[in-house]
C-alpha cells in the first residue's frame, strides 16, 4: 500500500540553532521508517539559505532574507501544489515539536490544524489567537484546556500541518487584485460586484471619502506570473493571520491541539512552563 506523503516546509532564515537540528532529523527518521507516512520533500526557499544549500531549493530569488509572507507563498505555489504531497507541515527553524508530531497530527483528519508553541519573551503567549469580529484583531488563547483539541481563529506557521485541499480551495474560490501601487491581495468571489474595470483611464492616488477607503484596483494579468498571495504581511500583521482569513472565506478555521506542546528556541527554549509560571504569577499562586 502507497504511502500518504507529507511535505516539510521551513522558511528559513541563514541560522539556526544546533538545538533544533537533531529534532529536525528524528522527526523525519520517525515519520518516514515507523509510520505509514512518507516525507514526500523538505521545502524551503534559496533567498533565505547560505549559497551552499541552493541544491533542490525552491525558486530563482537570490536576494538574502526575502520576507516570510513571500517564502511562504513560494514555498506553497512552485513547490508544494506542483508535486504530489497530500499534506504540508510547516515547521519554524526555531521551533521543536514532539518527534511524533507529524503522524500525531495527521491521524486527526483534520485539514488545518496546528500544535502548541509560545510567545519566546513575556508574556509567553501562545501563538494561538481569538479574532474580536467588531475591530478585526486578535488575542491569544490564554487560559487555554490542556490537553484540548480547540477551534481558533488564527495560529502561526511554527508547527501547523495543511491539507493540500485548503490551499487549493483558496485560490479557486478568490480573485487576485492590484493595487494601485503594484501589490497583489486577493478577495473571495462573494465579495466581487461585476463589471471589473481591467484598465483605469486615469489612475488616481487612494482616498479617504465620509470615512470610506477608496482604491483604484484592476484584476491580476493573466500573463502576471507572480506568486498567489496565500501569505501577506500587512496592516502590521503577521502573513499566519492572512492565512487563516483567507481560510475562513473558504469555510475552514484552524485547531488547535493542546497536546501538542513544542519548544521555542531564541537565547533558549520557552516551553509550558513558561506560560503556567505568567499565569500562575497573574493569578497570585506563585
Amino acid at each position: 500500500m502507497a504511502k500518504t506523503k507529507v511535505d516539510i516546509a521551513v522558511a528559513c532564515s541563514p541560522h539556526q540553532t544546533p538545538d533544533w537540528w537533531s529534532p529536525l532529523m528524528s522527526i523525519m527518521l520517525h515519520t518516514d521508517r515507523l509510520t505509514n507516512l512518507e516525507i514526500g520533500a523538505i521545502r524551503t526557499v534559496s533567498s533565505a539559505l547560505p549559497d551552499q544549500n541552493k541544491i533542490n531549493t525552491i525558486g530563482a530569488m537570490k536576494r538574502r532574507l526575502s520576507l516570510t509572507d513571500y517564502n511562504r507563498s513560494e514555498i506553497i505555489n512552485k513547490g508544494f501544489l506542483e508535486g504530489g504531497s497530500e499534506w504540508i507541515f510547516w515547521l519554524d527553524d526555531d521551533t521543536v515539536p514532539p518527534v511524533n508530531v507529524i503522524e500525531h497530527l495527521v491521524s486527526l483528519g483534520l485539514p488545518f490544524v496546528a500544535g502548541l508553541y509560545f510567545l519566546p519573551s513575556k508574556p509567553y503567549n501562545p501563538i494561538a489567537y481569538k479574532r474580536i469580529e467588531e475591530s478585526g484583531l486578535y488575542y491569544p488563547i490564554y487560559g487555554y484546556p490542556r490537553g484540548a483539541l480547540i477551534q481558533v481563529d488564527s495560529v502561526g506557521m511554527g508547527c501547523t500541518l495543511i491539507h493540500r485541499s485548503v490551499y487549493e480551495k483558496i485560490k479557486e474560490e478568490h480573485v487576485v487584485f492590484e493595487r494601485y501601487n503594484g501589490a497583489l491581495f486577493p478577495v473571495h468571489q462573494s465579495q466581487v460586484n461585476k463589471p471589473l474595470v481591467t484598465k483605469h483611464n486615469k489612475r488616481k492616488a487612494p482616498y479617504v471619502r465620509a470615512g470610506v477607503y477608496h482604491e483604484q484596483v484592476m484584476p491580476q494579468d493573466e500573463g502576471d506570473e507572480r506568486n498567489f498571495p496565500f501569505y501577506l504581511l500587512e496592516h502590521g500583521r503577521t502573513e499566519d493571520h492572512h492565512l487563516c482569513e483567507l481560510a475562513a472565506n473558504v469555510g475552514i478555521k484552524p485547531y488547535l491541539d493542546t497536546t501538542v506542546e513544542c519548544a521555542h528556541y531564541k537565547h533558549r527554549a520557552v516551553t509550558v512552563e513558561d506560560y503556567q509560571r505568567e499565569i500562575d504569577e497573574e493569578e497570585g499562586i506563585f
